[in-house]
Formats: structure tokens, C-alpha cells, sequence
């Protein structure tokens, strides 16, 4: 009894030993069957995704590298850029059109690198659907970039930012506070963007747009504002003197320091004696380089010669530097309008801007022996002359020289010209011009002008007939030029 008990306990237990035995089998061989199925569906879709699989939330199940890169690159190649600024658009425009494009054979390796990443069991994947996410890379074409994003393609005006500055006010001056505008650097903004572009792309595009606002902190600041104490004591030194007016004459010719100028001059950090002296030095250089004929060879239209040029030039204007910087500088201090001629260390007769001569001036020509003298344009008189004896100790000299002062009548003394030569002669209109030489009338003379000097020629002096000096005389004034000339 108890035997057949234990013999059918132990074939029982044999059943279910040879039951475990049998599923093993089956799941050996159905584990053999789906592993040698995922090997052959890894084998055909070798280079491929696999099905189900998405990129970026675009299905890709069954694409190749260079197919999926082609579905993503039209749908990226579309997005666009949206700037806004203070709540209204200002920029919308396309990635093409502010040079970004994608990158196809970036995309297509990293997509690639996806592809040859997928894992060798491929149910898993088949069942769930295997889910990728990657940055889109893109090129850019910085020309383009640089041109598309920039104030100038904002469709809203931008607001120049400007520093407080002194303005004219009526009479005077006041101070103009600065304006916060929204004008910015373009490279600011530019920069922005592609961090904004990035960003987005790298977290995945939600939307085709890329949207950005134009931050407040681009835009550029004042340097100069209505309470800096620079500017206002700027302003009480612009009161001080910005009055000062000085009208230089130069005959009917004017030149004029005003406020607009003088402002450039004044130094705010020496309120003591704020006119920079450097400054008006080179003003005051300046004008002589332009207005000074002294010293300087004399071109002029000549009667019968057409023009000429003289070398040895001792008449005409030459500013003082130094009087004329210290004159100028009170006159600023003074800070009132005022008219008057340069400070000169040499002056002429008169003057009409740079025509020193301004038609009057006696005229010599020695070749011919002929001399003219004009004032204000008209010919007073003309005559035939005689001029010094042609030798190196007797000739007249060449040159433009001023008639300093005249004289009548005036005693002629000297010496020279010959072994023990002198004289001592009484002369009714003595006009000089040049080292002990000058006009004066010549009654001993019985012909002037032809070859006469060459035989009876002066001791450099030129000889008038009486009645042509007396006419010169009268009509001569201090400071006239007279131009002699071969």
C-alpha cells in the first residue's frame, strides 16, 4: 500500500520535471527564433532607422542618414525670426534671408552617428518606438547676418541718444538735458540673436519662429547728463564770455572769433584763466600764414610788363604774434563785440583783404627808365626819370620798399661813388625809400628818362623833374610802396 503510494509521488514528480524540461526547450527555441529574427532585421536595416523610430518629432522609421536630413532641413530652413520691441514687431523675417541655412553634411553625420547607435536588440525599439532629439546645426553667412539684423531693417524709427549739452538760448545759455533714445549698437543686438537662435535650437523648436524682445539694456546710455558738474560749470564759464565777439578788418575783408569758436579755446579746469594760450596762438598763426605780405616776394600786374615778381619784398603787413595773442585773449576776458585791425609789427599803407597795394604805390621801371604812381586805382602822373649810374656802388636798388616819411625841402649829403666824391645838395621833395636812396626832383638834370642814367646817373636816388616830384609830394602819404624793377 505504502509502496504504491511513493511510486505514484515519484512518477508525478517525473511528469513535471519532463513539463520544465519541455518549456525550457520552447523558450530556448523561441528565444533562438526572435533573436535570430533581430538579427536579420538588424542585418536589412543596417543603415537605416529603425521603424517607429522619430528625430525631433519627425518620423524617420526606415530612413537613411541622408533621408532623414533631407525631411529636416526643408522644415528647418523655414523657420523664421521674430523681433519684438516694447511690444510691437520691428523685424520679422526668414533664417534664409538673415543668412542661416543648415548645415547638410553636419546634419547628415550627426545623424549618422544616431543610426549606427541604435541598440542591437530591436524589438525593444520596434514595440515602444525609439524617440531621438539633436541639435540642427546651421551655417552663416555673417555678411548677410550682419546686414539683415540692424537697426536700419527695423520697421520703427530708432530714437538718437543724446548727451545734456549747452544750447544757444535767446541771449544766452542753458543747459539741454540728454535724451534716452533707442538707437544701439548693431553688434549687440547681432549678438543676442544668435544666443536667442541657439538657445532655441538646442531645446528644440517649438513653434517655426524663433521670437525675441529687444532688451532696454542694448540701447545706448547718455555719457553727459543734465546734473554733471563739468557741464555746469561749463555753462557759468560760457556766460562769462560767451559775448566776446572780435572782428579782425582787413579792409574791406573780415575775419571773426565768435562764441563758436572761442568755446573750443576755453579750458574748464583752470576757471582762473580758462583760454587756452596753446589754442590762440595757433589761431593768431593762422591768420598770419594767411594775411601777412611782409618779407614775402611780391607778384603784382605791372603797367607795361604784364606780371611780375619781385624778390626782396620790405613793405607790406606782418602780424605781431605775441601782441596780437595778448590782445586777443583781453578782448575775450572782456566779453564784449569789438572791431579792429590785427596787432602788426609791420603795416603798409592800406589794405583790402591781401592786396596790400590796394591802387596806390609808385611804380619804377629801371629798363626803361619810367615811373608811374597810382592812388586809390587812379594815375596821378607818369614820367620819364634818371636812376643811379649803373655800377655796383650807384645803382638803384631793386626791390618793394615803403616811403616812410617825406620832407621839403631837404638837404641831400654824402659820400661815395668815386675817390673823394661828396656833395651837399638842397632838393624841394625828398621822399625816401631805401638805405639813404629816394624820390626827389632833380632841376640840375636838363633831360630825363632814354640812356641818361648810364652817363649822368644818381647816387641810387631816383631824379624827378621838379613839377612830376611836386605832384608825387602832395600826393604822398606815409607807408606808400613803391616796386622798382629791372
Amino acid at each position: 500500500m505504502r509502496w504504491s503510494r511513493r511510486k505514484r509521488l515519484n512518477k508525478k514528480k517525473a511528469e513535471r520535471m519532463r513539463a520544465w524540461r519541455r518549456r525550457i526547450l520552447i523558450a530556448a527555441g523561441v528565444v533562438g527564433a526572435v533573436a535570430a529574427a533581430d538579427l536579420i532585421y538588424i542585418k536589412v536595416m543596417d543603415g537605416h532607422f529603425y521603424h517607429h523610430a522619430t528625430l525631433n518629432g519627425f518620423y524617420v522609421g526606415g530612413k537613411t542618414a541622408a533621408q532623414a536630413a533631407e525631411l529636416l532641413e526643408g522644415p528647418y530652413n523655414s523657420y523664421d525670426l521674430c523681433l519684438n520691441e516694447q511690444d510691437q514687431q520691428v523685424l520679422h523675417t526668414s533664417f534664409k534671408q538673415i543668412g542661416y541655412q543648415v548645415d547638410s553634411e553636419k546634419l547628415q553625420a550627426g545623424i549618422q552617428e544616431l543610426i549606427d547607435g541604435q541598440s542591437y536588440f530591436a524589438y525593444g525599439g520596434l514595440i515602444a518606438g525609439s524617440t531621438y532629439n539633436m541639435t540642427v546645426p546651421f551655417s552663416v553667412d555673417e555678411a548677410v547676418f550682419d546686414k539683415a539684423v540692424s537697426a536700419e531693417r527695423f520697421t520703427v524709427p530708432r530714437v538718437t541718444t543724446t548727451d545734456a549739452m549747452i544750447i544757444e538760448q535767446g541771449d544766452s545759455y542753458a543747459i539741454q538735458p540728454e535724451v534716452y533714445g533707442t538707437d544701439f549698437e548693431d553688434t549687440d543686438l547681432q549678438k543676442l540673436v544668435k544666443e536667442t537662435i541657439d538657445k532655441d535650437l538646442a531645446a528644440g523648436m517649438e513653434t517655426d519662429t524663433v521670437t525675441m524682445d529687444v532688451p532696454e539694456s542694448i540701447y545706448r546710455q547718455p555719457k553727459i547728463k543734465q546734473d554733471d558738474p563739468d557741464l555746469e560749470r561749463e555753462l557759468e564759464i560760457y556766460k562769462q564770455y560767451c559775448n566776446a565777439e572780435i572782428t579782425y578788418e582787413f579792409g574791406d575783408e573780415k575775419e571773426v572769433v565768435d562764441w563758436n569758436t572761442i568755446r573750443d579755446w576755453i579750458l574748464m579746469d583752470e576757471p582762473d584763466a580758462p583760454v587756452s594760450e596753446e589754442k590762440v596762438y595757433d589761431f593768431v598763426y593762422d591768420l598770419a600764414a594767411k594775411y601777412d605780405t611782409y618779407s614775402i616776394p611780391r607778384t603784382f600786374e605791372s603797367t607795361n610788363r604784364g606780371t611780375m615778381t619781385i624778390e626782396y619784398n620790405s613793405y607790406g603787413y606782418q602780424i605781431d604774434v605775441d601782441g596780437e595773442a595778448y590782445q586777443l585773449i583781453e578782448d575775450i576776458y572782456a566779453n564784449q563785440p569789438v572791431s579792429r585791425e590785427p596787432v602788426y609789427a609791420h603795416w603798409g599803407y592800406s589794405r583790402n583783404g591781401m592786396d596790400d597795394l590796394n591802387g596806390t604805390y609808385v611804380e619804377v621801371d629801371l629798363s626803361n627808365q619810367y615811373l608811374w604812381f597810382y592812388k586809390n586805382g587812379d594815375l596821378v602822373v607818369e614820367s620819364p626819370i634818371i636812376s643811379g649810374l649803373p655800377t655796383p656802388e650807384r645803382a638803384t636798388h631793386e626791390g618793394v620798399f615803403t616811403i616812410p616819411y617825406k620832407a621839403s625841402p631837404f638837404n641831400l649829403k654824402g659820400g661815395g661813388g668815386g675817390a673823394g666824391e661828396t656833395w651837399d645838395v638842397e632838393v624841394q621833395y625828398w621822399m625816401p625809400f631805401d638805405d639813404g636812396q629816394g624820390l626827389h626832383d632833380a632841376s640840375w638834370q636838363s633831360a630825363f628818362g632814354g640812356t641818361t642814367y648810364q652817363y649822368a646817373g644818381s647816387h641810387g636816388c631816383i631824379n624827378l623833374p621838379v613839377d612830376v616830384a611836386a605832384a608825387i609830394y602832395y600826393e604822398m602819404e606815409e607807408n606808400v610802396c613803391i616796386l622798382i624793377y629791372q
